[in-house]
């Protein structure tokens, strides 16, 4: 009668992908959501922009049934089996190749977004570049895990290009954040308090969007350069959706922009009210103050940014 199996500790290789899981899950619902609730809110969006939250959706849920089949299959299909620790089914792959399209359609989107803000090609240029590196990096992994499904390759022989991805991801996610609160900074200055209040609550949304995926990808670097299992795998999973939601996030708070100080049309050169309400002392002037202030208010209200 032969000896049973051994089953190894499972708490840092299928334990850490099925928390990662878990809250990328949970990530995926919330962007449900919100891609709903972006749909039912702005109708007038252009197609193009719409077909970009529908792709990206599309991504994430390609990634979650991914993520699920991978973990149903080494928890049921391949129960005691441990070897299939090291040699994960192909589905853990596939998700690797859903993050790369999320990758690029996010980063690229707030690339642009600092293209309009600052009118210059300079950064976004070179954001893009990176982010094409990125992708770039990150489907030689999936293929080279597609050849040869083992982890410990990559912890190996292909170290210095997992390191090279997520620093090139930790770089434009740094650049952008950077630049966009810079721009927002520089028009900060405006009299009308409506205006200013708008760019405040834009700055803080891209802090909190910028240091969420920087703090996650600087997480998985660390980990995966410092242990030989798979605690990082967790980051890796949260990751792609912190991206997508940052994007919905970014687009749906135009309407609370909107909605802010009862102020919820700005044009260029004047400032209207389209909700019909007793003024309150509201300025209306014309001035090249008040259009370079309306201006980048109209880009923060309508998402001019997105169409262009």
């Amino acid at each position: 009668m032969s000896a049973p199996t051994t089953i190894p500790p499972l708490d840092s290789t299928l334990g850490a992908v099925e928390i990662g899981a878990v809250f990328s899950t949970f990530l995926f619902g919330i962007e449900t959501l919100q891609v709903y609730l972006y749909f039912d809110k702005y109708p007038e969006d252009t197609v193009f922009l719409k077909s970009l939250v529908a792709a990206t959706w599309i991504f994430e849920l390609g990634h979650t049934i991914a993520t699920w089949h991978a973990i149903y299959a080494l928890s049921v299909t391949y129960y005691a089996q441990p070897q299939h620790l090291e040699s994960p089914p192909h589905s853990l792959t596939v998700t690797i190749l859903f993050s790369a399209f999320i990758y690029v359609v996010v980063q690229s989107f707030f690339a642009n977004r600092v293209r309009v803000f600052s009118g210059k090609w300079l950064i976004p240029v070179i954001c893009w570049t990176m982010t094409g590196l990125r992708v770039t990096a990150t489907l030689s992994l999936m293929g080279i895990q597609w050849a040869d499904p083992n982890v410990t390759l990559l912890q190996t022989n292909f170290r210095w290009l997992m390191t090279m991805a997520l620093s090139l991801g930790m770089a434009v996610d740094t650049v952008t954040m950077l630049s966009l609160c810079y721009c927002l900074w520089m028009v900060r200055h405006s009299r009308f308090k409506q205006t200013k209040r708008m760019i405040d609550t834009y700055l803080v949304w891209t802090l909190e969007a910028g240091v969420a995926t920087c703090f996650t990808t600087g997480m998985l670097l660390i980990l995966f350069l410092s242990r030989n299992d798979l605690t990082w795998f967790p980051f890796f999973l949260v990751q792609a959706k912190l991206y997508s939601n940052s994007l919905l996030v970014s687009l749906n708070g135009r309407q609370r922009l909107r909605e802010s100080g009862k102020m919820v049309d700005i044009s260029i050169g004047s400032i209207v009210q389209t909700n019909p309400q007793p003024s309150r002392g509201l300025v209306i002037e014309m001035s090249k103050v008040v259009e370079r202030d309306t201006s980048i208010s109209n880009d923060l209200q309508h998402g001019r940014d997105a169409r262009v």
